[in-house]
């Protein structure tokens, strides 16, 4: 929901609209041109229908029903463009609103089987469809023109919202036309736009909302007022596993505003299901904290007591030699092992990288009412399923009586596919009988311990006399990705974690030796994990181009050559590869105390390459500029694609320098960004950014593509500069 307002709920929507003149619904078509539609919805004709519809109102108001969640990335600009552009109506002007029903079988995801925003799929999997969809609702609004004229629909064209016969100088607004195209067969087949003509795909430079944001007009999460409201915060377990023994609420009471004191059972049953808690729930978010505050609460032991993260390593490295180990093989060719005695040199390294908190801007924020055996949410919801599972986990309420009013939220980057925080809301709201806000303050997102794994990589390589890589061998450490959404995959056939194992299959991994073997080495330590943005990518990707950086220096190579000599055909990543070290100055004289360094991924269909620039001066070392070249294929919108970008750089400047987040004693060592150091704009370098036209006729993912190459192209730059090899995040400038 992008309109400024906190809108009706949907079910109370659906029964408004009957009343009103109708407007013209059309179908989200599939590219085939076959119309998905819910048997149990009205006609189209209503232009209510529980699906994802492009719909025109009687006023000319055209709305876009998209089930894909916005955290701030534009992506809700990126597809209102690809309706308006098939529609000829400014973008901008569109009002994009999330569907009545959500559960709807056609806004499953196609790839994940779940309700569900992610992995930078949305506006890939969605462009097709959406343009089917709004050159569909534009061929029946000329169809009605062409009717009420009685001229043929090949003399009628449309422009910003209307359907023009250029020979009689007649026009009607699309509003004009509903009545009557509502009721006309839908069409076989449409044409869609040559790309040649675009006007919107390809040329926005703007997001929507963006003044409303900048002034403070826009709402979200914690804008949400409704009679009877309470605020919760909640007291949760400070070791995983800890139960709650005894709680004193009496001084929390007696904190005016504070109303009720209520225990959270956890639910260790479900996957990714909440720890245990006590909730304090008063009128206001203040009153709240005070009480939180005041709670005297005695806690079990835990198994997970004596966790210390810093010694997750020793046994990470045991999970090597451990014949019990579930080994998965990611990718692999020839006999690896035959190469190493015969190599002339070989080539061994640990890589690691430590915890880390997601951290978006607003931390999670999410209001649920129980009445009449049904729940309503309020709130940034990037998953319904896990929306869903809630409902029917906590409350036993059934799929038909969940309703969730879904609102933008100001950044994920993973945080909002967790699902501990819907199910506390979930029982709270059952629990009080009136409507909860639960509200997470920076320290409770810091301690939710959903979070990133740290992981352990051990790379071995062999290159023969002439410096070719003829073997190597990458063995990932790390616990399984936080599959909440499909209980069981381990028992696929292939057993394989896709979400463990990004850049390191044959989508994704780069580089083509003769034998290769990419191992995924399942280790869990019980630490609840969580996704993170980019995932898997970032520890995989810092582990391959840092090594591949030590085998260019190992054969004496230059590192582009010696990537590109292992690269066979990848066009385009060759492509953003060679760019990108143009545009740095690669291989031409650096000033003095000045090195570069460079890393490379493909991920999302889209490929990046970057290049860091570090230079020390007055005996400080700082990154000076990252240049960065991108083939994303068709940019939907490409302010919003150099935006993201940018936002990924940083985010990778993050990973590099400064996200690490420790346990010691099974307790969250750090708890705001006075101790968890993040990226500030005075830490950011110049920054260069190119976009190319890779793939015109298709976008491919960019939301999660910018960060996982900045951190080993710092730290290769760091050992261009030093002659000093970092293996580890954070890296150190010194």
């Amino acid at each position: 929901m992008t309109s400024n307002r906190i809108e009706l709920p949907r079910r109370q929507f659906l029964k408004h609209s009957a009343t009103v003149a109708a407007g013209l619904a059309v179908a989200f078509y599939l590219p085939a041109g076959i119309s998905a539609r819910d048997p149990k919805a009205p006609a189209p004709a209503t232009a209510f229908e529980p699906n994802a519809w492009v719909r025109v109102w009687p006023d000319g108001t055209v709305k876009l029903v998209v089930h894909k969640h916005d955290s701030g990335t534009g992506t809700h600009t990126a597809l209102a463009a690809c309706v308006a552009e098939e529609l000829d109506v400014n973008p901008m002007t569109v009002q994009v609103i999330s569907p009545e029903n959500p559960f709807f079988e056609t806004y499953i995801h196609p790839v994940w089987k779940v309700y569900s925003t992610g992995g930078s799929t949305s506006v890939s999997l969605e462009y097709d469809r959406l343009r089917m969809a709004g050159a569909t609702a534009r061929a029946l609004l000329i169809a009605a023109a062409a009717r009420q004229w009685q001229v043929s629909p090949d003399s009628c064209t449309t422009e910003e919202g209307r359907v023009v016969h250029s020979t009689s100088q007649r026009s009607l607004g699309y509003g004009e036309l509903v009545s009557v195209a509502a009721h006309l067969p839908a069409p076989t087949a449409v044409k869609l736009k040559d790309p040649a003509q675009f006007r919107y795909i390809g040329k926005l430079r703007h997001k929507r909302d963006a003044a409303a944001k900048v002034c403070g007009r826009f709402k979200y999460s914690i804008d949400v007022q409704l009679p009877d409201l309470l605020v919760a915060v909640i007291l949760r377990t400070p070791v995983v596993g800890a139960k709650v023994l005894k709680v004193d609420s009496t001084a929390a009471l007696q904190v005016p505003g504070v109303r009720k004191v209520i225990a959270v059972p956890g639910r260790p049953d479900v996957l990714g299901g909440n720890q245990e808690g006590v909730a304090v729930l008063a009128d206001t978010y203040w009153a709240a904290q005070q009480g939180r505050a005041l709670l005297v609460v005695q806690w079990s032991e835990s198994p997970l007591a004596g966790f210390d993260s810093d010694q997750l390593a020793t046994s990470q490295t045991a999970a090597l030699a451990d014949k019990t180990a579930l080994r998965v093989t990611a990718m692999q060719a020839g006999d690896v092992d035959a190469q190493w005695p015969g190599a002339a040199r070989l080539l061994e390294a640990d890589y690691r990288m430590p915890y880390k908190v997601q951290n978006p801007l607003e931390p999670i924020c999410i209001t649920a009412q129980v009445k009449d055996h049904a729940i309503t949410y309020w709130g940034g919801v990037q998953v319904p399923s896990s929306a869903l599972e809630a409902a029917h986990v906590v409350c036993r309420i059934a799929k038909d009586n969940v309703t969730i009013n879904e609102m933008v939220s100001g950044g994920s980057f993973g945080a909002r596919e967790a699902k501990y925080w819907l199910f506390e809301v979930a029982y709270l709201a059952q629990q009080a009988k009136v409507p909860v806000k639960l509200m997470n303050s920076r320290e409770d997102e810091m301690r939710s311990l959903f979070m990133h794994p740290a992981t352990l990589h051990r790379a071995k390589g062999a290159l023969d006399a002439q410096g070719r890589l003829t073997a190597l061998r990458l063995e990932a450490v790390s616990p399984a990705s936080p599959e909440q959404w499909e209980p069981g995959y381990f028992e696929r056939p292939d057993r394989m974690d896709y979400s463990t194992t990004e850049a390191l299959t044959a989508w994704d991994f780069a580089y083509r030796p003769a034998n290769l073997d990419l191992v995924w080495v399942k280790h869990e330590s019980q630490v609840p994990s969580g996704w993170y943005r980019s995932v898997s990518f970032i520890p995989n990707v810092f582990a391959v181009e840092s090594f591949m950086d030590e085998l260019a220096q190992g054969a004496a190579e230059d590192p582009l050559a010696f990537r590109l000599a292992h690269m066979h055909e990848r066009p385009r990543h060759v492509a953003v590869l060679k760019s990108a070290a143009e545009r740095a100055g690669w291989g031409q004289p650096l000033p003095e105390g000045t090195a570069l360094g460079i890393a490379t991924n493909q991920g999302y269909t889209s490929f990046i390459a970057v290049v860091a620039r570090v230079a020390r001066k007055d005996g400080v070392i700082r990154v000076e500029k990252l240049t960065c070249v991108v083939d994303c294929g068709l940019a939907v919108s490409p302010g919003g694609v150099e935006e993201q970008i940018y936002g990924g750089l940083m985010w990778g400047l993050g990973h590099a320098l400064f996200d690490r987040m420790d346990i010691k004693q099974g307790q969250v060592v750090q708890s705001n960004f006075h101790d968890y150091r993040v990226p500030r704009m005075s830490d950011m370098p110049q920054v260069d950014i190119l976009v190319l036209d890779g793939e015109p006729g298709k976008p491919g993912g960019v939301g999660e593509l910018g960060s996982p190459s900045v951190a080993p192209a710092i730290a290769n730059a760091l050992f261009s500069l030093t002659g000093v090899r970092q293996r580890s995040t954070p890296l150190t400038l010194g």
